[in-house]
């Protein structure tokens, strides 16, 4: 009886270690690859967005008033631009990157050849955010979490302000914060506080608001091109599923909560979560679950994929670093 008991034990410990030998092997799917200093002191920054054209990283640091372009391949810094007093949201087309300077409300827009700003713009707005081009029309989309509207650049110069769209609701507790444009699909998604407004750009009128019952703030998305649903992230410690149509798919929960940006591979079907919490959750679309986690650091919650390397681009903005991680 006692050789049975221990046996039992024996296996229990052998399950318990197999476990764990799971568990380790799901958090090892990506490496830290290489830290890359930033100039400047750091603080909290901002947003970070890839250019696949050019193979670079935009970063907006925005408590030492620059943006830094990181060359993917290199791992190094390509270029810094500075004088942005403020930036926060920022997106980058085929000729240009566009900042909103959130303190002067400016759109800045940044030449991507010659890496100089040739223009800023004034957006009628207060505490100017995120930013998104229809890349059909070419026009710019500027968020303004303080005025709670939207308005529209024409994305040539001299970039001329061409309308401001009201957001809903009216009033808004903490207004929009970044927006996204899905081409296959022509509309704008633009998160208001615990809503989401769906933008018609060819009317500039606000067509429709999602209200999926969240209790926090709606957060930005990203577009999964191959199974056609927005992804949308939530201060409510879960990630929404929804169909280009407002229906809700399903809603995947994690630990943390905090997060602000949120980044798509569709080639590898996965998901990363800007956490504050100090780790980027990793979720498998296909399962629809939590996989693995990248340790960062507290406060870090901005980053970008690399679709062609599979490599993330994680902003530590309190130690003023890039972590690059890729897969084992």
């Amino acid at each position: 009886m006692h050789r049975i008991s221990k046996l039992a034990v024996l296996a229990v410990v052998g399950v318990v270690a197999l476990t764990n030998v799971s568990w380790a092997n799901a958090q090892s799917h990506y490496k830290l690859v290489k830290t890359i200093d930033l100039p400047g002191n750091g603080g909290h920054g901002d947003w970070v967005t890839f250019d696949p054209q050019t193979h670079t990283a935009w970063i907006v640091q925005s408590p030492d008033h620059n943006v830094v372009v990181i060359d993917a391949d290199k791992l190094a810094i390509k270029a810094v631009i500075g004088g942005i007093e403020d930036g926060n949201g920022i997106a980058v087309g085929e000729k240009y990157a566009f900042v909103a300077d959130a303190t002067a409300n400016k759109l800045v827009v940044i030449d991507k050849n010659s890496m100089k700003q040739i223009a800023s713009v004034d957006t009628g707005g207060k505490k100017s955010d995120g930013v998104t081009i229809d890349t059909q029309s070419g026009n710019v989309f500027v968020a303004n979490d303080e005025s709670n509207t939207e308005t529209v650049f024409e994305g040539e110069a001299p970039f001329k302000r061409i309308g401001n769209i009201a957001l809903r609701p009216q009033p808004a507790k903490d207004g929009p914060d970044v927006n996204l444009y899905v081409p296959g699909l022509d509309r704008i998604y633009q998160p208001v506080d615990n809503v989401v407004d769906v933008i018609d750009p060819n009317s500039n009128q606000v067509v429709a608001v999602w209200d999926f019952n969240l209790k926090k703030a709606a957060k930005p998305m990203v577009y999964d091109s191959q199974a056609r649903h927005l992804i949308i992230g939530s201060r409510d410690k879960k990630i929404l599923i929804v169909d280009p149509d407002g229906t809700l798919i399903s809603s995947i929960p994690f630990e943390g909560g905090d997060i602000d940006e949120i980044s798509v591979d569709v080639a590898a079907r996965k998901v990363f979560v800007g956490d504050k919490v100090g780790s980027a959750e990793v979720v498998d679309l296909d399962t629809k679950q939590v996989i693995d986690h990248l340790k960062t650091e507290k406060n870090s919650h901005t980053l970008s994929v690399d679709p062609a390397t599979h490599r993330i681009f994680v902003y530590l903005d309190t130690s003023n670093k890039v972590g690059v991680f890729e897969p084992v």
